[in-house]
């Protein structure tokens, strides 16, 4: 399926951020490029949701009520999920280097998916190889 000449993708996508506008805008713009998305508004709530929806990536806020998207990293790595995350800030951040990519707010939704694309292929080719 292609979307003005986008080509539509498979994977899943778990987003976490606490701006509902947001979420409904990444969930809505991903689903429509061929991922299956689930969203939530807190760090806590991504890693409840990590070993049910096992998602291919995960998009998460730097700063949310609770636990910050390096705090959730941090608990993603010492439980041993290696599934690759991408944080977004609309402030300045220095993506620490298990971060597979940053993106500042507000960010072109294009630009978006194709870190998002990414960083679902680098997590398929983690995965093989590692068997």
């Amino acid at each position: 399926m292609e979307l003005n000449g986008w080509q539509a993708r498979s994977g899943r996508v778990l987003i976490a951020d606490d701006d509902p506008p947001l979420l409904e805008l990444l969930d809505i713009f991903l689903t429509g490029q061929g991922y299956v998305v689930a969203t939530v508004a807190t760090g806590a709530q991504v890693l409840h949701a990590v070993p049910t929806f096992k998602p291919d990536v995960i998009l998460v806020d730097m700063l949310m009520p609770g636990l910050s998207g390096t705090d959730v990293l941090d608990a993603l790595r010492q439980a041993g999920v290696t599934v690759p995350v991408i944080l977004m800030s609309g402030h300045q951040a220095t993506a620490r280097e298990w971060f597979f990519g940053v993106l500042r707010k507000p960010f072109n939704l294009l630009a978006m998916a194709e870190v998002v694309a990414a960083a679902v292929a680098h997590g398929r080719t983690s995965r093989t190889s590692s068997v």
